[in-house]
């Protein structure tokens, strides 16, 4: 629902922007269908009512009644450019609208979960509100068929509502999960769930492979041919870029097929061969676009419940086992990188007094508080893990000893601030003991750095607490956390 909200509080598309902005986005797409239809024949690939039905569910500022006003204008633009007769743009308009408005009216009522097609069934309710869409186009073209001389009403059912259900489960997916402007990462993580490798290209180059197989041999089944490729793809690559390969795919199947560059069956004359083979190839795109959601909705469950085991679940910071993991592994990079570390293990003074006093729900809400105070003052690329109790550590990487102590001192004043009252009882008070180890450069040892700064951290104990104190072999002594309590 983020992404969702996110887009409607950013966007403040003035009327005239969004009327121009869908008009230039229809125009764009109806002129690139025009010029590669047949001559005299309807457009075998018409994406232009997806991408005005995708922009508007996706981008709600769109849709106003400027934003309308803007696709109709863009349909009438590409016919003026092209010299349309003006009764045949106004029933064609009415088709493609019509289709619009039914897949607007269904989509924009979808939770959104649904809408970015981030679960399973969002393809089954994506296909029921095209078909939908489709049908009420195909009621149109039904109408207005024998009227442009294109055929018999039932033909004008057939091939609208063939064209406009394999376009929109072909390029609504792309528009549906398109990664927010704000938050796009690079565009290798957009394709591979993985680091690239080699190893990574093999299912799109197998679907390349397979595209030529289907025009070099032809025949029925030839449209199947890149079936298996898809499937590896979708179980390899991330929801937005299967649905790109199966636009691909989708594309040029349709685009050969009206030109002539595929040939299934000789014997193009039927009626109904076209409206047989687009559903066909909307058939085909549905399956890799289902494993592809049901993939993306098992990966997203195990990164919940990884980050379930590896996190405490009061404070929100790494727990044990999480911590032990990433540390090493953060400390091996460290050690190929020579970098310096600084480990700063926190203990919150007196936490047992707030127990016994205010009650362990307040020692929760202490300790929530504490910990989002500490995690607002570091960096991302730093670690924070509870090691239970009221003990903390923190990993520095790339810091040296100053800039760690500067950065603990920080931290401790952070933690020192009074908090909010509630109702009539005063604020409670807490401090923060910190030790500090740090090591300029690897290999680095994890029990040995938690082992000296824990021996600083009891050296801040026994110098009066509410302080931070540094790891020295000179200052540090066994009797001095005996000496000590929380």
């Amino acid at each position: 629902m983020g992404d969702i909200a996110r887009q409607r509080t950013s966007c403040t598309l003035t009327p005239l922007s969004a009327l121009l902005c869908v008009a230039a986005l229809v125009l764009l797409f109806s002129l690139i269908s025009i010029f590669t239809r047949p001559p005299n024949l309807l457009a075998a690939f018409w994406p232009a009512n997806a991408v005005m039905l995708g922009c508007m569910v996706r981008y709600p500022r769109l849709a106003t009644p400027a934003g309308w006003a803007g696709g109709i204008l863009g349909f009438f633009l590409a016919a003026l450019f092209t010299g349309e007769p003006l009764f045949k743009t106004i029933l064609l308009t009415c088709g493609n609208l019509a289709g619009i408005g039914v897949g607007y009216l269904l989509m924009h009522r979808l939770a959104p979960a649904d809408k970015l097609l981030r679960r399973p069934t969002s393809l089954v309710l994506l296909l029921r509100n095209t078909l939908a869409a489709s049908l009420a186009a195909g009621v149109v073209g039904a109408i207005i068929n024998p009227i442009l001389s294109l055929g018999p009403p039932l033909y004008g059912l057939g091939f609208w509502f063939a064209s406009e259900l394999v376009n929109y489960m072909t390029i609504l997916p792309v528009l549906l999960t398109l990664p927010p402007h704000d938050s796009v990462p690079p565009w290798r993580t957009l394709l591979y769930r993985t680091e690239f490798s080699w190893t990574g290209l093999m299912p799109l180059l197998s679907l390349v492979a397979s595209l030529l197989l289907t025009l070099l041999i032809e025949g029925p089944g030839s449209i199947a041919f890149p079936v298996p490729a898809l499937l590896w793809c979708a179980v390899t690559y991330s929801v937005f870029a299967t649905s790109l390969l199966t636009l691909g795919y989708s594309t040029l199947i349709l685009i050969a097929l009206s030109n002539g560059h595929l040939v299934i069956n000789h014997d193009v004359q039927t009626q109904y061969w076209m409206f047989s083979v687009r559903i066909g190839v909307m058939l085909i795109a549905l399956t890799p676009l289902t494993a592809a959601s049901i993939m993306a909705a098992r990966n997203s469950l195990l990164r919940e419940m990884k980050h379930l085991a590896h996190h405490d679940h009061l404070t929100g910071a790494l727990n044990r086992a999480g911590f032990w993991s990433a540390a090493n592994e953060l400390l091996q990079h460290l050690t190929v990188q020579r970098y310096p570390v600084a480990i700063c293990m926190l203990d919150i003074d007196h936490f047992k007094r707030i127990n016994d006093r205010h009650g362990h729900e307040e020692g929760d809400n202490q300790l929530s508080g504490f910990a989002a105070r500490v995690r607002d003052q570091l960096r991302p690329g730093d670690l924070f893990c509870r090691l239970g109790g009221e003990e903390f550590v923190a990993i520095l990487p790339g810091l040296s000893e100053e800039q760690a102590m500067a950065v603990a001192e920080r931290l401790r004043k952070i933690v020192a601030q009074p908090g909010e009252e509630n109702g009539a009882e005063p604020a409670v008070c807490i401090t923060v003991s910190i030790g500090i180890a740090s090591q300029r450069e690897g290999p680095f040892n994890l029990d040995e750095l938690l082992s000296r700064a824990d021996q600083a951290l009891y050296l801040a104990k026994h110098n009066g607490r509410n302080r931070v104190e540094r790891y020295s072999a000179e200052q540090a002594s066994p009797s001095v956390g005996q000496s000590c309590g929380t």
